[in-house]
């Protein structure tokens, strides 16, 4: 029985276009580049800067890869309410495991102290016997211990700090022509107190890294962090860096090169032995600011470029944000200053895309932590050729073929071959031998003469 030519184009295309629609779930993960440095965000945010949206920037940083989260509280806060972490980690960590956490639970905040309470006596010193409390008082020490305690029964921490930015604070004591310290007696209290939080971390928490972290975002501050280094050996397992937005030595934003992004991280690396973690980096792309969407991109590929070069000497890096804030809101609700920040996410406030967030999906498929689905849409393209070849085929086949076949010659049956009989195979009886039978009683002739009378 001839199959209808309709049923045919209807199975091949029911078949071009199932392999269409289900070959984008078949993906597959490269083999990519640094494959021990985890990459996240630093201060995974909502949509609209709302914290109930906050969620909904969780699920963005699972869709595109995160591994980590770095964030900073002061200590002066903590000690007032737990709150924050709690939120962190009982709504966001523990429904997202894929995520680790770093935290900087800052003694030292940029260019201020963070000390849980009101210590009139604290100020800076260039002598301990000048200040009536110094940074490694037993007193500092044990509240400080007691607070990470709490900290831990919360959180469970891959790294931890106890100081954010520090050369921030200390740069006042810095020579930058001499490039040495012009007093070391807070800065060796500050050094010991950080010593003897080491020991504890690992005697307590031993699977927890301590950072220290330096901040390096105008170019001379290679000069304070390569001074300090030496003193911090032996307080961190990793030293980390908090670049945000480089700049030049005036404040304002560098359009820096692929080369000279590398050459800014490197230099770091090259200071120490130990891995480096960059804490917290990106640019903006809010032209009013002096940022630009496409070198906000570019930035992007940039940063990766140096991940794939310095690899293991990488523990992890983050960038700042996901979803830009609302204009005015962190002006308002933290500092005026911090406005210009507004615009470090990968997608605006309403949710859209930017050009950075394409770079972020290319590369971190290119460095195999999101799996790759460049494949499943050539599987795509390669079904719909064979699709379109076989129904140009089946065209021709039912518009084509019966005026074709018109054309034909009329064919000559061949004349029917005749039938040959098989030969019939005889079966021969055993003859077995006949009875005699006694011969039959003849009945007496008449007379010819007679018969003939009766005849008459």
């Amino acid at each position: 029985m001839r199959k209808s030519p309709l049923l045919t184009i209807c199975i091949v295309f029911l078949f071009s276009y199932s392999t269409v629609l289900f070959s984008p779930a078949v993906t597959q993960t490269v083999s990519g580049y640094a494959e021990n440095v985890q990459i996240g965000f630093s201060w995974i945010n909502g949509i609209d800067g709302a914290s109930e949206m906050v969620g909904a920037g969780y699920a963005k940083a699972i869709e595109m890869g995160a591994q980590i989260e770095h964030r900073e509280y002061r200590w002066d806060y903590l000690d007032l309410t737990m709150t924050s972490l709690s939120e962190w980690s009982d709504l966001y960590l523990s429904k997202n495991p894929e995520i680790a956490a770093s935290l900087a639970l800052s003694v030292i905040n940029g260019n201020s102290t963070a000390l849980p309470f009101n210590i009139t006596t604290f100020s800076r010193y260039t002598s301990p016997a000048t200040n009536g409390t110094r940074f490694n008082d037993t007193l500092i020490l044990n509240t400080l211990r007691n607070m990470t305690i709490k900290v831990f029964d919360v959180l469970n921490l891959t790294y931890i700090s106890f100081g954010s930015e520090i050369n921030g604070f200390f740069e006042s004591y810095f020579d930058y022509d001499t490039k040495t310290f012009t007093s070391t007696a807070m800065l060796e209290d500050y050094v010991d107190l950080l010593e003897k939080m080491y020991v504890f971390i690992h005697s307590r928490f031993p699977a927890t890294k301590v950072l220290t972290i330096f901040r390096y975002q105008l170019p001379m501050d290679i000069d304070t962090i390569q001074a300090l280094i030496p003193y911090f050996t032996n307080t961190c397992d990793i030293f980390g860096i908090s670049a945000r937005i480089f700049t030049d030595n005036y404040g304002r934003l560098a359009y820096l090169s692929d080369q000279d992004v590398f050459e800014r991280f490197s230099a770091v690396a090259n200071l120490t032995s130990k891995q480096i973690a960059i804490t917290n980096t990106y640019t903006i792309s809010d032209s009013r600011a002096g940022g630009s969407e496409l070198y906000q991109a570019n930035y992007i590929h940039y940063l990766f470029n140096t991940i794939k070069k310095l690899d293991n000497r990488l523990a992890f890096v983050c960038w700042y944000t996901i979803y830009d804030y609302p204009p005015g809101y962190l002006g308002t609700f933290f500092s005026p200053f911090l406005e210009v920040h507004a615009t470090a996410g990968l997608l605006s406030y309403t949710g859209n895309v930017k050009p950075a967030y394409f770079a972020w999906i290319e590369e971190m498929t290119a460095a195999g932590k999101l799996p790759s689905y460049y494949s499943a849409w050539k599987i795509s393209l390669i079904s719909l050729f064979i699709a379109a070849i076989l129904g140009f085929l089946i065209f021709v086949y039912v518009k084509e073929f019966p005026e074709f076949k018109k054309d034909w010659p009329t064919r000559v049956k061949a004349p029917k071959a005749e039938k040959v009989e098989e030969p019939k195979v005889i079966q021969l009886e055993e003859k077995k031998p006949k009875k005699k039978s006694s011969p039959p009683i003849k009945e007496p002739e008449q007379e010819k003469g007679s018969s003939e009378e009766s005849n008459t």
